[in-house]
This record gives C-alpha cells, sequence and structure tokens, in this order.
C-alpha cells in the first residue's frame, strides 16, 4: 500500500477528513496568489488556523523545496468548489491538491519570476515520485495549464480520467490558477532494463540430466561437443534428447578437460559445463 503521507514533507493534520468517491486518482495544481504575502511559513500559519476549512493536502515552497501535508492522500481536501452535484474534492480515488507557495510576478532576491514554470521548483520531483506512487498517471486529461485563465474540461472528463489538472480546468470552479507550469514528467523514472541475457547457457543442474530429457539446451550442448572434437554420436537424430549418445560425448570432452575416473563418466559439472560454453538458448 503506498504511503498516505508523503514521506519527505511535515505533517501538519487539520483533521476533518472525508471519504473519497472513487475512480481514477488524480491530482490538483494550485498557486497562493497572495500579493501581500509570500512565505511559507505564513501560509503555512493559515492554512493550520483560520484558512483551515479551505486546506490542501500538501503545500509546496519551490524556491525552497519546503513541502506540508494536510489530510492523508485518502481523504479529500477542501481546495476545489463544487459543481453543482459532483463533489470535486471528492472525484477519484486520490484527489491530492497541492497548493505552490507563488504569485506571478513575484520578486525573490531581486528577480521576478512571471510563473511557476520559472521558479527553480525545488523538491518537485519528490512530489512527483509521491505521486506517481499513488498510481497518478503522467498525463493533463486537459492538457498543462498555458496561462492565467479558464480552461475548464467538461464533467464528464473530470470525472472519468485520472492524471493531473490546474484549479483553472475544474468544472464549477473560477480561479485562473496555476498559470504555466513546469514539465511535470521531465524527471519521470526511465522503465527498468531489463539484465541482459548471458552469453552461455547457465548450468542447469546435475539433476537436469536424464535420461529421456528432452530440451533445445541438449540440442546446443550437442552441437558445441561435436564442435569440440567429442562426437561419440551414433546418429545426429533427436540431437535435444539426452540419451546414451550424449553420455559417451560429454565423457570425452571431460577426458579432454583432463578429468579420469569417476571424473569423466559423461554427467556434466557446473566446472566442465562452464568451459564447454554452450550458447544460451
Amino acid at each position: 500500500m503506498p504511503d498516505l503521507w508523503m514521506p519527505s514533507a511535515t505533517r501538519h493534520a487539520v483533521g476533518n477528513t472525508g471519504a473519497m468517491n472513487g475512480g481514477p486518482a488524480r491530482a490538483v495544481w494550485h498557486i497562493t496568489s497572495n500579493e501581500h504575502d509570500w512565505t511559507f511559513k505564513n501560509e503555512l500559519g493559515w492554512f493550520t488556523g483560520g484558512g483551515a476549512d479551505v486546506a490542501p493536502h500538501l503545500l509546496w515552497e519551490p524556491f525552497t523545496g519546503e513541502i506540508a501535508q494536510f489530510f492523508p492522500a485518502d481523504s479529500r481536501s477542501l481546495s476545489l468548489q463544487n459543481a453543482g452535484a459532483v463533489k470535486t474534492n471528492r472525484t477519484g480515488k486520490y484527489c491530492v491538491q497541492i497548493e505552490t507557495v507563488f504569485t506571478a510576478d513575484e520578486t525573490v532576491n531581486g528577480k521576478k519570476y512571471a510563473t511557476v514554470r520559472d521558479t527553480p521548483c525545488k523538491g518537485l520531483d519528490g512530489i512527483m515520485a509521491w505521486l506517481r506512487s499513488l498510481g497518478i498517471a503522467d498525463t493533463w486529461p486537459g492538457g498543462a495549464p498555458t496561462a492565467f485563465a479558464r480552461d475548464t474540461v467538461s464533467l464528464d472528463t473530470w470525472t472519468s480520467r485520472g492524471g493531473h489538472y490546474g484549479h483553472n480546468q475544474i468544472p464549477g470552479n473560477s480561479h485562473v490558477d496555476p498559470g504555466p507550469m513546469p514539465n511535470l514528467f521531465a524527471t519521470a523514472p526511465k522503465p527498468a532494463t531489463p539484465p541482459a541475457k548471458p552469453k552461455d547457457e547457465p548450468f542447469p543442474g546435475t539433476s537436469f540430466f536424464t535420461a529421456g530429457r528432452k530440451s533445445p539446451i541438449i540440442a546446443a550442448m550437442h552441437k558445441r561437443l561435436v564442435a569440440e572434437g567429442c562426437n561419440k554420436y551414433s546418429s545426429s537424430a533427436n540431437a535435444d534428447v539426452w540419451g546414451p549418445g550424449d553420455v559417451r560425448s560429454y565423457a570425452a570432452w571431460q577426458r579432454k578437460l583432463g578429468y579420469a575416473g569417476s571424473g569423466a563418466d559423461g554427467t556434466p559439472g557446473p566446472t566442465s559445463w562452464g568451459r564447454l560454453h554452450v550458447p544460451n538458448v
């Protein structure tokens, strides 16, 4: 089960949790848009105090990477208005609301920042990793926000499609945030590269070599024994079936390696097999 509390976020539970209505998981992005207060500390104080009734799940400061969480992922938060009978805060298995501490054209350390996209976005990779762990897909069903303007998706899109949304896209709401966003999916983990297939067939174990065993491994071994001049086969028929010819030929290979007596009984062992270099099949 995924962590319902983001591991790297400070936890500030405000209570007043509520059940979700189910459906595809999604995330909704907001900005605080506070012309008088651009600090994480004060926004945190607001959402844990007088603003608890409109609190999101996460509060994120893109300049420092600070993150606070107010609700577990499986609870609705309180950042959206309903769309008629549709309780937008409860849509989906998860509907994680992220409030970014940002105001358009704010100045930080003497530099003006027009959009969230222009900020350092510290901590974003951690947020995205957590959202992915909740099953929230790397997609914008309504397209990535491109301006501070309404771009409302249909109720059908909102209720049926998971992924990422801007506050400006949610039916029943009037806000125009978050404005242009960074490429959330730039840090998507690359598919794991499957381990390279060994060049040689791994030793299948002594018990593999029993009378009547049929396998392409035995056919590959047959070819290698012939190539090594250890051909004691009376016929090339049924080359993929372990039989007396294989025992005689493998014993010849063992003798070629210097084995004698019980060490050259025609039953493959890990050392002699490794030196035969049977190609991986």
